[in-house]
């Protein structure tokens, strides 16, 4: 077991989120969080991170713990290399159009920065990923490689919780809790189609649950036009 929330109570302020929640999280998963706006999924994950108290219960975590933000803020006089460097993630590769000062980035290669340094393995023990909305503003091709690494570290034995309101990944998740009514989990993800957009040189896609859909792609058949429906 790398995390378990034990019966904690998670509030913004006066208002309480969630009462006498627990979770439990093991080596090799990723369980994604979802919900209304406003429920708890940030409140949450700054108490599973550390970051603030729970009101009540307690939270034990036995790995490395990596916390990533909704929005991140980085020094802007600060080289994004040097930043890296202070994180312990100086041996990480960093491209070209990152390698500025950091006041000099967009929020999409600041949070591209920063999930740099929470994704660079500094040990060979499992960590624990906590990925708040990570693919908001990033392009296609950064989703598609956050993507990739996470499936990459997971598979090597780390964990993963994230939230992704805006459906922006085509990762699968092991397990997906609902925080809308007090949180409950839901059976594992599937029926799962990826759609690739385009308009003109823009690219993107969308993730959308359809299980006769997925049942008819795994059988052989493919999607030859879509029409909007009014």
């Amino acid at each position: 077991m790398l995390l378990w929330a034990d019966g904690v109570t998670v509030a913004r302020g006066r208002t309480t989120l969630l009462r006498d929640y627990s979770l439990e999280l093991e080596a090799g998963e990723s369980v994604h969080l979802r919900g209304a706006n406003g429920c708890g999924k940030s409140s949450l994950m700054r108490v599973l991170a550390g970051v603030v108290e729970p009101r009540r219960g307690a939270v034990t975590r036995t790995a490395r713990c990596q916390y990533v933000p909704e929005r991140v803020a980085l020094p802007e006089s600060l080289p994004a290399r040097r930043w890296l460097r202070v994180c312990g993630a100086g041996g990480a590769g960093l491209p070209d159009e990152l390698n500025r000062r950091c006041g000099a980035l967009s929020n999409g290669q600041q949070q591209r920065v920063v999930l740099t340094a929470a994704m660079t393995d500094r040990s060979s023990s499992p960590s624990i990923l906590l990925l708040d909305e990570p693919w908001a503003g990033l392009d296609a091709d950064a989703r598609d490689a956050l993507d990739a690494n996470l499936t990459s570290v997971v598979a090597q034995g780390s964990a993963v919780i994230y939230t992704d309101h805006g459906h922006e990944t085509a990762l699968v998740p092991s397990r997906t809790v609902d925080l809308t009514d007090g949180g409950f989990e839901l059976a594992a993800a599937d029926g799962l189609v990826r759609v690739e957009l385009r308009r003109g040189d823009e690219r993107t896609h969308v993730v959308i649950s359809d299980q006769a859909l997925a049942a008819r792609l795994s059988d052989g058949w493919r999607i030859e036009q879509i029409d909007e429906v009014r």
